[in-house]
């Protein structure tokens, strides 16, 4: 098992970090290049390549600048949480889909990756980031909603969902954190 992990692990550094932008991206399955019709089309700032920080993949130098990506205010470090798409993206929509709303559940992961790597600060900061968006919503129309704006304090689509209670998880996780600071 462990060698399969630290095989799989070498594979995903070999294949889908770019050391020029410190970042982990999706590539072209032929020739694992960044490339599936222009050149580079594949390098696009999404919240799945932080996932590396969760899973333990990423070198503490890749962490670094994973962290300095992640906490970029005109990227991914918005108001109420981390975006499935960076702010700076042209497709960026805090409210559309996939392109750039806060989903509790995969901030729970980067936040799980960011204590792994000691970021202490940054994953008690996602989580009072998240918690913010989330009360504000909850005192307007006291619902958990599928997924939040990273901008301003609304939730949408499909509302009573129970996967963004994993707030409550990300809380007890940060709460002996917070309180020994």
């Amino acid at each position: 098992m462990a060698e399969d992990y630290t095989r799989r692990s070498k594979l995903i550094n070999e294949v889908f970090w770019d050391e020029v932008n410190g970042f982990y991206y999706n590539v072209n399955k032929v020739d694992h290049s960044f490339t599936f019709k222009v050149s580079n089309d594949l390098k696009r700032d999404e919240i799945i390549g932080f996932l590396p920080l969760w899973a333990g993949i990423a070198t503490p130098q890749q962490a670094q600048r994973l962290v300095a990506k992640l906490t970029d205010t005109t990227a991914f470090w918005r108001k109420y949480g981390v975006p499935s798409l960076s702010a700076q993206d042209a497709y960026y929509n805090p409210k559309g889909y996939w392109n750039g709303p806060v989903w509790v559940e995969w901030n729970y992961l980067i936040m799980r990756g960011l204590l792994n790597y000691g970021y202490k600060k940054e994953a008690i900061a996602l989580v009072d980031k998240i918690c913010e968006g989330m009360i504000e919503v909850l005192k307007k129309d006291h619902n958990l909603w599928e997924f939040y704006s990273p901008d301003e304090a609304w939730g949408g689509y499909h509302k009573t969902y129970i996967w963004a209670g994993i707030i409550n998880r990300m809380m007890m996780d940060v709460y002996e954190f917070k309180t020994s600071l």
